[in-house]
């Protein structure tokens, strides 16, 4: 009686069989669905940056205070320049203008390399401290300095810090008044700084600003909230395989991330005034792994300049 219950359980040769072939069936099914989602996110390239300013511009607690203070942009700079050569890679540098000023041949260097010149704006200044009127005057401003040591027309911008809010929804408005296409201020994410937390995650077209182009700093949706990714300080702080990650997981939700770095990020000896204990966070902490990371990044994903964007199918509608 035992035996036949026992009998009875068993599947037999013939279901063992058929749920071998199921199981089969299902690993290439993944195995499929794995391959042609490696090669959708393979097409995808994605963006790379470089903020282009000297190592103290980036401490507000200075106060604009810059007279006196070491100049390292130029070596920080060509070390930059030198990897992108050595990888094959061409980037968009967002020039801060008072330093194309000091540097005119810094400027012609990177130009020269192939790379597009964007402009950081003039003076460095946060947006959030401008007025409209005075936003317009620093972007024209720095349109004057850059457009005439390359000779070529300026078509992205990029805010200081990031420094877009809810509160200067008006500086889109004026770019595109002032020829620029597009914009690489929006970080859609909360800082005391800047972000603009429930902004469009994705290079996208500005509602209300015809052909004119976003392209926000990157983000990955983590527990409902959306966390910076991919440069600066969330690229020195996140172990490397949190970045990958964080590119892979953009470019299957079908969008080029966006990397952005400093020269300033490559310079470990750089000098290391007293600064807020913020600052002395953001700006300094893991400065000597950025390199490595950086380099990791350029072998493993396809990147392109970000106005490479401006007729690209991906960029959405806003």
């Amino acid at each position: 009686m035992a035996r036949a219950q026992e009998g009875a359980r068993s599947p037999g040769p013939r279901r063992e069989g058929e749920a071998l072939r199921q199981a089969r069936a299902k690993l290439v099914l993944r195995d499929r669905a794995m391959e042609r989602g490696m090669k959708e996110t393979a097409t995808i390239s994605n963006i790379l940056s470089i903020d282009l300013e000297d190592w103290y511009h980036g401490i507000f607690s200075l106060n604009y205070r810059w007279d006196g203070l070491e100049e390292r942009v130029a070596q920080s700079t060509t070390r930059v320049l030198d990897i992108l050569d050595e990888k094959g890679v061409k980037a968009t540098f967002f020039v801060l203008a008072v330093v194309a000023e000091r540097n005119p041949d810094l400027v012609r260097l990177v130009a020269s390399r192939g790379h597009e010149i964007g402009t950081h704006g003039y003076s460095h200044r946060l947006i959030s401290e401008m007025s409209p009127e005075r936003f317009a005057d620093d972007v024209q401003r720095s349109v004057d300095v850059i457009g005439s040591i390359t000779g070529k027309p300026i078509l992205g911008y990029r805010a200081p810090a990031f420094s877009v809010t809810l509160n200067t929804p008006w500086i889109f408005t004026i770019l595109k008044e002032k020829g620029f296409r597009y914009d690489a201020s929006v970080f859609p994410t909360r800082n005391p700084l800047y972000g603009i937390p429930g902004a469009h995650r994705f290079p996208h077209k500005v509602k209300g600003v015809e052909g004119f182009v976003e392209v926000p700093g990157s983000t990955v949706r983590i527990l409902g909230r959306n966390i910076p990714v991919c440069g600066g300080f969330y690229l020195r702080a996140a172990p490397y395989g949190f970045t990958r990650w964080a590119v892979r997981r953009i470019n299957a939700e079908g969008s080029p991330a966006v990397v952005y770095v400093h020269p300033w990020d490559f310079d470990p000896d750089q000098p290391r005034p007293r600064v807020t204990v913020r600052e002395a966070l953001t700006h300094y902490f893991n400065l000597a792994a950025l390199e490595a990371k950086f380099r990791r990044l350029l072998d493993e994903f396809p990147f392109s300049p970000a106005c490479s964007l401006l007729d690209d199918p991906l960029v959405e509608k806003g």
